[in-house]
C-alpha cells in the first residue's frame, strides 16, 4: 500500500495535461494560512541537533507548543530542528510530518531552506506508523498541494494523481470531498468536469457521508450550481442537514448566509432573531453567535429589535474565549469609525488585541498595511510601506505581499523610494508557489483602465498583450481564469484592439460570458454586460439591447435578495442617465447625434458667494466636449448647438438651456464629494476647491460635465483626501463590487505644471467607470473674495467648495504669462543638455534626445494654449446683463487672456525649432497606424494642435 502512494506521488507528472490545479482561494478553511513562499532545498536536515539533548527529554508536542508560541525552554527559544529531534525517537507517530507540513503550506523556514512538499511526503514516510496513517496524510497533503498549485518534483499535482492516491487505500470519504473542491472549483477530473450529481453519488452512506453531502449543496445552493437539472432551494438545504450536533450548527451557518444576503426560507425573508435559534448550545455554537452578531453590527441589523452595538460583540467574543475574532474585528471598528465603549477605536488598540501566533502576526500585518493605505498613525507614525513589506517577507506570506505590492502600484503609493511598476508587481506574484496568473491579468486590467488619451498607445497595446499571454500560456483554465478571459475579450472591445490578431465583437464577448458555468458571480457579469450594451447602444446579433432585456435577466437571482435589489437600483440609475443624455444629445433639432454621450445635463444650481452672502444665477452655456485638453476637435459644432440654442431661446423668450433636471450623481461620487467636504471641514479655509468643467456646471457656466477636476492648495490635504478615498472599496462579497484606483501624473516644476492624480471610480466586475477624478497640488490660489464659492449639490451633505471661473481664468493666464517669459530660455536650457521631464505630451511621453525633450515643451506649450482659446470661445459667449465687482473681475481677466494667448501663438510660431518640430509630427501623422476610434481622435487632435502653430 506504501508503495502505491508514493508511486502515485512520484507519478504526477504523468498525469493528463487536461487537468488544471485552481488559485488559491483565500477563503479556505482547511489550511491553517493561505500564505505560501517558494520551495527549495533536497533534504531535511537537523542542523544544530548535537546542541538539544536536553530539549529532546520533553515531551516532542510539548516542544513544536512551545515553538508555535514562542516560549523558551531551559532558557532558550525552541527552533524547528529541536521539534524534530524531540520528534525523532517516536516511531509511532507521525507528528514530525504535519510539523513539516505546516511549515511547508505557511512558508517556515527550516535551517534557513524552505521545506519542500517532497520532503513532507518523504517524512511521513519515514517510518511506517502502527495504524498506517502516514498513506492517508500523504493523500490528503498531496490534495492541498493539488488545490493551492504547489509542485512536487518540480511538476505540478493533478486531481488525478490525488484521486489515485485516496483510491488506493480506500478512503471513499476523502475521495468523496475532494470530488467536491474539484466540482466547486472547476478542476477538471479524468478529462473532464465533475458535475454536482457525481459528487452526490460518490459520497457514502455514512453519517459523515450524509453531513458532506449537505454540506455539498449548501455550497451549491450557495453558488448557483445546479443540481439533478434544477436549481437547489434554501428549503432543500435545510431538509438534507442530518439531525445531529454537527448538522444543527451546519443549519445554524446556511441561514445566517440566507439571511445575510436576504434569501427567502420558507417562503419569508429570514430574520437575524431566527439564525440565532438555530444555533446550537455548545462552545462553537456560540462562537457562531458572537460572528453572526458581529456582522449584524457591521451591516446595521437589528435584533431582538435593537441594533447591535460594537460592545456586544466584543461581550460575547470574550465569552467564547475568541481572541482572534475579537482582534479582527476591533480592526472593523477601527476602519469603520465605530466607537466601543463610547470611545473610538485606536490603531494600537487594535494591535494589541491580536494574539502572539501566526494567524495574528498576518493579522496585525494585515491591519498595518490598511492603515498605511487609509493614513492611520500607529504608535504616534504613520506606517511605512517599506515595513509593512519586510513584515510580510519576514512572515514567508509572499502571496500577501504581492498583493500588497499590487495595491501600492494601483493606488500610486511609493515603496522604497519609487512608483512600483508593472514588473516589479508582477515578478512578485511569480515569487509565489503556484499559479497566479490570473490575479496577475486582473492587475494589468486594472493598469489598463488607469490609461489617459495622453498616454503612448504602444504601451497600452504592450500591457493588453502582456495580459492575454499569461493566460494563453495556460493549457487548461479554471472558472476564475475563464471569467477573467471573459474580461479581457470585453476590454478588447471596448478598445478596439485585436486579440489573438482578431477584432473582437460584442457578439463574441457575450458568447465567452455564456460558457462559463453558472454561478452568482457569472450571473453577474452577464447582467453588467448587457446593462453596457445597453447604455452604448451597441447591438448583438443585429439587435439592440432594450432596457427591459437587462431588467428581466435580474429574474436570475434570487426573489428578494440583496443583490437582485442592489443590482436593480443600479441599473435603474444607469439607464436613467443614459436616457436623459439621450434626451439632450440626440434631439431631433440638434444637429451632429454623434457627439459622445458622455455628459451630465442640468437646470441652473444655486450658488453662493461665502463672502457676498449673497445667491448668485448664472446663465448656463455649453461647455467644452470631453476632457480639457482634447476639446478644440469638437468645439465648433459645440458653437453651432449653442448659436441654435439661443436663437432657439430669443424666439421663445426663454432663457437658457431647455428645463431638464439634473440627474443626481451616482452614489460612489456622491460618498467622494461627501469625503471632500469632511476634509474641508477640518479647516478653516477649505483646501480642496472643485475646479474645470464641473464647477462651471456647479456655477452654471455650461450644462455639461465630463469628470471632476480638483485642486487641493496644500500637500496634507491632497494625501489625507487620498487616503479617506480608500474607504470606498469594497471586496469581491459586495453585492456590487467598488473600486478606487489612483495613478500618479508627475508634474515638472521647471514649467510650473503641478503634480496631479488620476483617480477612478469604477462599479461592478467589468469595472464600469462611474467618474473620474483629477486631483492636482497648486498653492496658488488666492484667498480673496470671488475665489472660492459653496455650492449646495443634491445628495451631499455640506456645502461643495469650488473654484470661481474668475479665479480659474487668472490661474490659465499666469500659466500662459510664465510660457511666454520662459519658452525661449527654457529652450536654450534643454539644447545645453539639461534634462527634465515634461509630462503628458501625447507624442513625446517617454523623450530619447534633446530634440523631443523640446518637442514635449512645444506640446504642452500648445495644450495651454488650447485650452486658452476654449475659454475665449466661452468668454465670448458670456453677456452679462449688470455689472457688478464679480463681473469687472472677470472681465478684466478676460482682456489678459485674450493678449495673453496671442502672444503665446506668437511666440510658437517664431520658435527657432519650429521647421523640425513640424516635419516630425507631420511624419508621425503621416505614418502612424489606426487602430482604434482612439487613435484616430488622438489623430484629430494633433492635427489641431499643429495647426495653432501658425498665427490666424
Amino acid at each position: 500500500m506504501q508503495v502505491i502512494i508514493l508511486k502515485a506521488a512520484a507519478s504526477i507528472s504523468a498525469a493528463p495535461k487536461s487537468a488544471r490545479r485552481v488559485d488559491q482561494q483565500a477563503s479556505s478553511s482547511r489550511l491553517p494560512d493561505p500564505f505560501r513562499s517558494a520551495f527549495y532545498g533536497k533534504s531535511v536536515s537537523n542542523p544544530g541537533s548535537h546542541r538539544v539533548t536536553g530539549i529532546a527529554l520533553y515531551n516532542g508536542k510539548c516542544v513544536e507548543d512551545a515553538f508555535w508560541e514562542k516560549k523558551p525552554l531551559q532558557g532558550r527559544q525552541i527552533t524547528s530542528a529541536d521539534v524534530l529531534t524531540a520528534y525523532g525517537s517516536d516511531t509511532s507517530s507521525i507528528r514530525s510530518g504535519f510539523f513539516l507540513q505546516k511549515l511547508c503550506l505557511q512558508s517556515i523556514l527550516h535551517g534557513n531552506r524552505v521545506v519542500t512538499p517532497i520532503q513532507v511526503i518523504e517524512e511521513f514516510a519515514r517510518q511506517p506508523d502502527r495504524n498506517n496513517k502516514f498513506q492517508l496524510a500523504i493523500a490528503r497533503f498531496m490534495a492541498e498541494c493539488c488545490l493551492m498549485g504547489l509542485n512536487l518534483n518540480g511538476h505540478q499535482v493533478f486531481p488525478d494523481s490525488v484521486a489515485m492516491a485516496y483510491h488506493a487505500i480506500g478512503a471513499t470519504l476523502e475521495l468523496a470531498r475532494f470530488k467536491a473542491e474539484c466540482c466547486l472549483r472547476y478542476l477538471l477530473l479524468n478529462g473532464r468536469q465533475v458535475t454536482p450529481d457525481e459528487v452526490v453519488k460518490d459520497f457514502p452512506e455514512s453519517p459523515e457521508g450524509k453531513l458532506g453531502i449537505a454540506r455539498f449543496k449548501a455550497e451549491c445552493c450557495l453558488k448557483c450550481l445546479p443540481l439533478g437539472g434544477r436549481q437547489i432551494t434554501p428549503d432543500e438545504v435545510v431538509k438534507d442537514y442530518p439531525d445531529s450536533p454537527e448538522g444543527k450548527l451546519g443549519i445554524a451557518r446556511f441561514t445566517e448566509e440566507c439571511c445575510l444576503r436576504g434569501w427567502l426560507l420558507n417562503g419569508q425573508q429570514v430574520t437575524p432573531d431566527e439564525v440565532v435559534k438555530y444555533f446550537p448550545d455548545s462552545p462553537v455554537g456560540k462562537l457562531g453567535i458572537a460572528h453572526f452578531k458581529a456582522e449584524c453590527c457591521l451591516n446595521s441589523l437589528t435584533l431582538h429589535g435593537q441594533q447591535v452595538t460594537a460592545d456586544e460583540v466584543v461581550k460575547d467574543y470574550q465569552a467564547a474565549r475568541a481572541p482572534l475574532a475579537l482582534a479582527r474585528f476591533k480592526a472593523e471598528c477601527c476602519l469603520r469609525g465605530l466607537p466601543l465603549h463610547g470611545q473610538p477605536v485606536t490603531p494600537d488598540t487594535v494591535v494589541r488585541a491580536f494574539p502572539d501566533s501566526p494567524e495574528g502576526k498576518l493579522g496585525v500585518v494585515r491591519f498595518k498595511a490598511e492603515c498605511c493605505f487609509r493614513g492611520l498613525l500607529l504608535n504616534g507614525q504613520q506606517v511605512n510601506p517599506d515595513e509593512v513589506a519586510k513584515d510580510y517577507v519576514r512572515g514567508g506570506w509572499l502571496l500577501e505581499r504581492a498583493i500588497f505590492y499590487s495595491r501600492l502600484a494601483l493606488n500610486a503609493r511609493i515603496l522604497h523610494g519609487s512608483y512600483l511598476d508593472n514588473q516589479r508587481v508582477l515578478a512578485a506574484f511569480s515569487k509565489v508557489p503556484g499559479d497566479y496568473s490570473s490575479r496577475q491579468t486582473r492587475f494589468l486590467i486594472q493598469r489598463l483602465e488607469q490609461f489617459q488619451p495622453y498616454d503612448e498607445a504602444s504601451e497600452f497595446q504592450h500591457i493588453f498583450q502582456e495580459a492575454c499571454q499569461s493566460l494563453n500560456n495556460l493549457s487548461v483554465k479554471d472558472d476564475e481564469q475563464h471569467r477573467v478571459q471573459c474580461i479581457l475579450k470585453f476590454m478588447a472591445m471596448q478598445h478596439e484592439l485585436p486579440m489573438n490578431h482578431q477584432s473582437v465583437s460584442a457578439e463574441q464577448v457575450l458568447q465567452s460570458i455564456k460558457t462559463l458555468r453558472r454561478s452568482f458571480q457569472n450571473l453577474r457579469l452577464h447582467f453588467f454586460f448587457l446593462a453596457h450594451c445597453y447604455s452604448k447602444r451597441l447591438s448583438i446579433d443585429g439587435r439592440q439591447i432594450h432596457k427591459d432585456q437587462v431588467l428581466e435577466y435580474l429574474n436570475n437571482f434570487p426573489e428578494g435578495s440583496k443583490q437582485r435589489h442592489a443590482l436593480g437600483c443600479w441599473f435603474e440609475q444607469y439607464s436613467s442617465e443614459a436616457n436623459i443624455l439621450d434626451q439632450w444629445l440626440f434631439q431631433p433639432v440638434i444637429p451632429g447625434s454623434d457627439i459622445d454621450n458622455s455628459g451630465w445635463v442640468a437646470k441652473p444650481l444655486e450658488v453662493s458667494d461665502t463672502n457676498s452672502g449673497q445667491e448668485v444665477f448664472f446663465t448656463p452655456q455649453f461647455q467644452e466636449y470631453g476632457n480639457e485638453e482634447n476639446t478644440s476637435v469638437a468645439q465648433p459644432l459645440f458653437s453651432t448647438i449653442g448659436a441654435q440654442i439661443r436663437k432657439q431661446c430669443a424666439k421663445t423668450g426663454a432663457s437658457g438651456f431647455p428645463d431638464k433636471q439634473a440627474p443626481r450623481l451616482d452614489a460612489l461620487t456622491l460618498k467622494a464629494l461627501e469625503i471632500i467636504q469632511d476634509v474641508n471641514h477640518s479647516y478653516a479655509d477649505p483646501p480642496i476647491l472643485i475646479t474645470g468643467s464641473y464647477a462651471r456646471f456647479l456655477q452654471n457656466l455650461c450644462p455639461a460635465f465630463n469628470d471632476i477636476d480638483i485642486i487641493c492648495t496644500t500637500e496634507k490635504s491632497a494625501s489625507l483626501l487620498l487616503e479617506k478615498l480608500q474607504a470606498l472599496n469594497t471586496d469581491e462579497g459586495s453585492e456590487i463590487t467598488q473600486s478606487i484606483t489612483i495613478r500618479s501624473i508627475p508634474g515638472c516644476q521647471a514649467i510650473k505644471l503641478p503634480h496631479a492624480c488620476n483617480i477612478d471610480l469604477r462599479y461592478g466586475d467589468l469595472g464600469i467607470k462611474t467618474m473620474e477624478l483629477q486631483v492636482s497640488v497648486d498653492s496658488r490660489v488666492i484667498d480673496t473674495n470671488g475665489a472660492r464659492l459653496a455650492v449646495h449639490v443634491p445628495g451631499v451633505e455640506r456645502p461643495v467648495w469650488c473654484l470661481s471661473f474668475t479665479e480659474e481664468t487668472r490661474l490659465l493666464n499666469e500659466a500662459l504669462e510664465f510660457l511666454i517669459e520662459n519658452l525661449d530660455p527654457l529652450t536654450e536650457k534643454l539644447q545645453k543638455g539639461a534634462v527634465f521631464v515634461i509630462p503628458r505630451t501625447i507624442l513625446f511621453n517617454n523623450p530619447q534626445n534633446t530634440a523631443e525633450r523640446i518637442y514635449g515643451l512645444l506640446i504642452r506649450s500648445l495644450l495651454t494654449l488650447n485650452k486658452a482659446r476654449q475659454f475665449i470661445a466661452r468668454h465670448c459667449e458670456e453677456e452679462p446683463d449688470t455689472s457688478d465687482c464679480r463681473t469687472d473681475r472677470l472681465q478684466q481677466e478676460q482682456q489678459r487672456l485674450h493678449v495673453l494667448a496671442g502672444n503665446l501663438q506668437i511666440k510658437l510660431a517664431s520658435h527657432i525649432c519650429r521647421d523640425d518640430f513640424e516635419r516630425r509630427v507631420n511624419s508621425w501623422l503621416a505614418t502612424t497606424q489606426l487602430v482604434n476610434d482612439h487613435q484616430l481622435k488622438t489623430k484629430g487632435f494633433v492635427k489641431v494642435l499643429l495647426a495653432m502653430m501658425n498665427p490666424e
